[in-house]
């Protein structure tokens, strides 16, 4: 009878074991698209000595601490590619199409000078010749506005990403003060841990460190720390002289230059060096054209025979030069001022083929290109640079793949290998509810015997 009982327990605790596999089976299947989540597997022992069948030892869930550092390395280089590219498709955007930029106002600009130097008396060419010199400073300050805003969208960004970095601190913080101190479900926190670690790799380069008790500390830039245990340091993004944009800091400490990866590197790339590289490839073409035509222009005549003064307001130098162009509001009041003639004598047009002349002339980049072709060149770099940006995030993001590929067959919710599992446990269950059945009417009987005698 003992033997028997023993054997009824036996089956119990075996069936019982494994409802649990199916369980947890049923629960990797249920989070088959939960980002972060890593396959848990019941662990299932054999019965203490003295005991006979199986036992739930708990449930254990499937890392590789190796891919996950390997991932978390990788996250950085490509995530700041990829911020770069959809910076700059913006950035190119704003340039304009080409042949309808300010490629099209100098075109335009010097079209109306060879109208003028057809017909130099002409009043209606003159005025023609200052409505476009005045398009032209426009089109120079609307496109310095738009490189100015494509920084300001970057700080933006960058402000944006600071608000990620704290939100993800806090989050860990929480997560670590779970995980010491023993409370709620382990496999949970260590996923939300996971996660929050990927998101933060993602936004900017941060290193991390495991605790003996579970919990994680990571510190950003050139080392400063942002989360250790349960305490979380804020970091900041404040506004800094001369132009108002985000520096980043922890603790009063500036780790702006010290964040060269992640979305943020992105960002910070093209707010800090690429946008103020083409901005000041424009306003070197600006004060080359304000130059170059001034010089032309003062050298001419105007309408009156009187000595002409400059097209375009002076400059106080190449630094914003894009800017502040702007036609001589002498001229602007009075065409009949603008330089047509090269000797002051009535029809004559030595001025204006001088200026006219800048179409083709090569005054730019060390007398190798033109004005136009200049321009041409501006646009080039930023779409190089794009490209760039573009391909190196797809030769990052392949890594990223292949190593998320390699992490989630070890980590990851496989359907073949959970329906496996699953007919694992289901015939398990049902032998072990066949051999509970068979003892219990084995049971019955020998009690029944036992009860006619």
């Amino acid at each position: 009878m003992g033997n028997l009982f023993t054997s009824l327990g036996i089956a119990a605790r075996a069936m019982d074991a494994h409802r649990f596999g199916m369980e947890v089976t049923g629960h990797n299947l249920a989070n088959l698209n939960t980002p972060g989540y890593a396959r848990r597997r019941a662990e299932l022992v054999e019965a203490p000595t003295g005991l006979y069948g199986v036992d739930i030892a708990g449930v254990r869930a499937i890392r590789d601490a190796l891919l996950d550092t390997r991932l978390r390395r990788e996250l950085p280089a490509e995530a700041r590619e990829q911020a770069k590219a959809e910076q700059l498709a913006a950035t190119e955007v704003s340039l304009g199409a080409a042949g309808a930029s300010i490629d099209a106002r100098l075109t335009a600009f010097f079209d109306a000078y060879e109208s003028l130097a057809e017909n130099p008396t002409s009043a209606s060419a003159r005025q023609s010749a200052v409505m476009q010199s005045q398009q032209l400073a426009t089109a120079f300050n609307d496109m310095s506005v738009r490189l100015e805003q494509s920084r300001r969208a970057a700080d933006s960004q960058i402000r944006g990403g600071v608000e990620q970095i704290n939100a993800l601190a806090q989050e860990l913080a929480t997560v670590n003060g779970a995980i010491a101190g023993g409370q709620g479900n382990l496999p949970s926190l260590r996923d939300r841990q996971a996660l929050a670690l990927d998101q933060l790799a993602a936004i900017a380069n941060v290193s991390f460190t495991q605790r003996s008790d579970g919990a994680v500390d990571v510190t950003i830039g050139n080392g400063q720390a942002i989360v250790m245990g349960v305490e979380v340091q804020k970091v900041e993004a404040l506004s800094g002289p001369p132009d108002g944009l985000a520096t980043v800091s922890v603790k009063g400490v500036d780790v702006t230059s010290s964040i060269t990866g992640g979305r943020m590197g992105g960002w910070l790339e093209v707010r800090d060096t690429l946008v103020p590289g083409y901005t000041a490839r424009l306003d070197e073409l600006a004060s080359a054209v304000v130059t170059e035509i001034n010089t032309r222009h003062s050298a001419g005549y105007t309408a009156s025979g009187a000595a002409a003064g400059n097209l375009f307001t002076p400059l106080g130098g190449v630094a914003g030069a894009a800017a502040a162009m702007a036609v001589d509001p002498a001229v602007a009041a009075d065409p009949s001022l603008l330089a047509a003639s090269g000797t002051g004598a009535p029809g004559d047009n030595g001025a204006a083929t001088s200026i006219a002349a800048l179409r083709t002339d090569r005054v730019m980049n060390g007398g190798t290109t033109s004005m136009i072709g200049a321009w041409g060149q501006l646009v080039y770099n930023v779409g190089a640079d794009m490209q760039m940006a573009v391909s190196q995030q797809a030769t990052r993001q392949a890594v990223v793949e292949q190593v998320t590929r390699l992490r989630d067959s070890v980590e990851g919710v496989s359907l073949d290998e959970e329906a496996a599992m699953l007919i694992k446990y289901q015939r398990a269950y049902e032998a072990n509810a066949q051999f509970f059945s068979t003892v219990d009417q084995t049971l019955q009987t020998l009690l029944a015997m036992v009860g006619t005698r």
